[in-house]
């Protein structure tokens, strides 16, 4: 699966694996998938509080 790092260079950087992201509303989501095409939101993020999101592996 995927790896993102949001904020990197920020102070409060986190790895997070998934499948893939979106906005939705205020929040940024990533999403799992499960082999029965089930894409479940592993993590949840306010997107008042990211200044990036970087793809650093997959």
């Amino acid at each position: 699966m995927p790896k993102y790092v949001i904020n990197k260079d920020y102070g409060d950087e986190r790895e997070i694996e998934a499948s893939s992201y979106s906005t939705v509303g205020d929040f940024i989501d990533f999403y799992g998938e499960y082999d029965d095409g089930v894409m479940p939101v592993l993590y949840r993020v306010r997107a008042a509080k990211v200044q990036t999101v970087e793809l650093i592996s997959g």
